[in-house]
């Protein structure tokens, strides 16, 4: 989550020089009553296709939570429950409130 937090931090790339993980166009669309709009391909908020980029940000978080839910027990010991140990990193969900 640091990871992908850091990524789409503009300030974070600017000092690194790490090139953007999306493309958004950006285009001026004329409306029926002569007016324009500004629209972003994709959307950069939630929408019905679920292809906008908070979408695609939301389903990166969901898949890393999930692989959590599929991990039996730790890999270290063989006992306990790795999905638990994962909702006890406050630093994990801090950075999903970031990248939120």
């Amino acid at each position: 989550m640091k990871y992908l937090a850091d990524q789409i931090n503009i300030r974070y790339n600017a000092i690194h020089g790490n090139p953007p993980i999306f493309e958004i166009r950006v285009d001026l669309e004329d409306l029926p009553n002569g007016k324009r709009t500004v629209v972003f391909d994709p959307s950069i908020h939630c929408n019905n296709k679920q292809n906008g980029i908070r979408d695609i940000i939301q389903k990166i978080m969901d898949d890393f939570i999930s692989i959590a839910i599929m991990i039996p027990g730790r890999i270290d010991t063989g006992a306990g429950d790795y999905l638990v140990e994962i909702k006890d990193q406050f630093q994990l969900f801090g950075c999903m409130q970031v990248i939120q």
